[in-house]
């Protein structure tokens, strides 16, 4: 290989050499790293190889014979430290002297690929993920309507600190007219301004951009495009607590449902599903009988690009069992249908439609009284909630959820039962009240115990 990744004045370049005939044939070139592939260094070896096969079919005779080389390798051709694109080969005589003779001086200039702007290396970030994953439209979204206007056309390269911090500046910006809903008609007639209702962007919002901005440059500096990627500082988020139902809350939301969908409600609310776990599920991942009642989640429902329903994997792409309560079981056991039929199907047959979903939970909470924006995803939270202010581990919590990283989970954490606050008492040092706590301590430790271990330890 005649390809190495030197250093020359400081700046990493690519250094192309093919020697060939005892140095008859020596041509060098230097490509920046910085802006030149190491694909690009390949196709100069190559362009100088082919070089090399012109030069020996001229340096041949008409009897076929070849040439002999110039008379010793120190006496071979100097290479002078070119440019970027361009190197000039001179020849010596013998004795030293330089001598440059028609033919023996050549000027190869290597085509110089154009550094690639934003907008290419953004398509092809976008080429190569994972479609199929739920942030995929996010992602898309944020190059299109945020990234792209500002930054398309510039080469990759140019985007430094003081690019991205104006990108910063830009998003905190408010633009756009502040409409009174979605779908009204003042907001269809605006121009769009990727944001629902107008107003500033949140810092949540902004992060996710520059997320996406990051995950662009990051893949430059993969493809040796650009050195290092910037630093980018992400806005400071205001941490809020998950909204969900309490206790008196959700049980007026279950007795306000209507009577045939409060199975569909009672599964939400008891299992932590996610919509599209819920439209997926079939009877044949739902065990009543024989055991521990549980229900299996492998596979959930998304609707792709031009409106198509596909069946995928969960989204941290592992299957998981959730158990079942008892009141969940009952009112399952009178639905109970065939292995590959649908748990809760549509009105009209098929999927359970998402807009029907959210529309008849909305209507409940309506009838419930209720002033907060229940929603599929707002019963999940409720279901982690539930758990946590029970005093069920986070790690058990996790693993129902179907959570991959358990930070992910401990935003229910600050919901536990305070534990262990008289503990406090011990720091006052050997007293009856420190023994006493100690004592509490050990007979709390005892009464949880489960009544087959105490067994085995007597």
């Amino acid at each position: 290989m005649s390809v190495k990744a030197v250093s020359l004045r400081g700046r990493p370049t690519w250094q192309v050499q093919v020697w060939r005939d005892g140095g008859a044939f020596n041509r060098r070139r230097y490509l920046d790293r910085k802006h030149f592939l190491k694909q690009d260094a390949l196709a100069v070896e190559a362009e100088l190889l082919a070089e090399y096969e012109e030069s020996k079919e001229a340096r041949c005779d008409s009897a076929g014979a070849e040439i002999l080389p110039l008379p010793s390798p120190q006496a071979a051709s100097e290479i002078t430290e070119p440019k970027t694109t361009t190197t000039r080969t001179r020849t010596r005589t013998s004795t030293g002297a330089k001598r440059p003779t028609a033919g023996q001086e050549r000027v190869s200039r290597a085509e110089a690929p154009s550094v690639p702007t934003f907008a290419e290396l953004a398509e092809r970030y976008l080429q190569v993920q994972d479609q199929r994953r739920s942030d995929f439209k996010n992602k898309a979204r944020n190059v299109r309507l945020h990234l792209m206007p500002l930054i398309g056309e510039v080469p990759i390269d140019k985007i430094g600190r003081r690019e991205v911090d104006s990108i910063t500046a830009h998003l905190r910006t408010p633009k756009g007219e502040v409409a009174s809903s979605r779908r009204s008609l003042r907001r269809k007639e605006a121009p769009i301004s990727g944001r629902r209702k107008g107003g500033t962007r949140s810092p949540k919002t902004i992060n996710n951009i520059l997320g996406t901005l990051r995950a662009v440059l990051a893949l430059a500096h993969e493809y040796e495009v650009i050195d290092r990627v910037p630093r980018i500082r992400r806005e400071r988020e205001e941490k809020r607590d998950p909204s969900f139902l309490n206790f008196e809350e959700a049980a007026a939301f279950i007795d306000a449902t209507p009577v045939e969908h409060r199975a569909l409600v009672r599964t939400l609310l008891r299992t932590g599903l996610r919509q599209g776990e819920v439209q997926e599920l079939r009877w044949r991942d739902v065990q009543t009988d024989g055991g521990r009642p549980y229900v299996r989640v492998s596979r959930s429902l998304r609707r792709a690009s031009g409106g198509v329903l596909e069946v995928k994997t969960t989204k941290s792409r592992r299957p998981r069992s959730v158990p079942l309560s008892q009141d969940v079981v009952s009112v399952l056991r009178t639905l109970r249908g065939e292995a590959e039929d649908l748990v809760f199907p549509g009105e009209e047959g098929g999927y359970l439609k998402g807009d029907w979903l959210r529309r008849l939970l909305a209507e409940t909470a309506k009838r419930a009284g209720l002033r907060k924006h229940v929603h599929p995803h707002m019963l999940r939270h409720t279901f982690a909630s539930h758990a946590s202010i029970r005093g069920v581990p986070l790690q058990v919590i996790q693993k129902w959820l179907g959570h991959a990283n358990i930070t992910t989970t401990q935003r229910y954490a600050h919901l536990r039962p305070d534990t262990g606050d008289e503990l406090i008492e011990l720091l006052a040092g050997p007293s009856e009240g420190a023994h006493h706590v100690v004592g509490k301590i050990t007979n709390n430790t005892t009464n949880n115990r489960d009544p087959a271990d105490a067994k085995n330890a007597v």
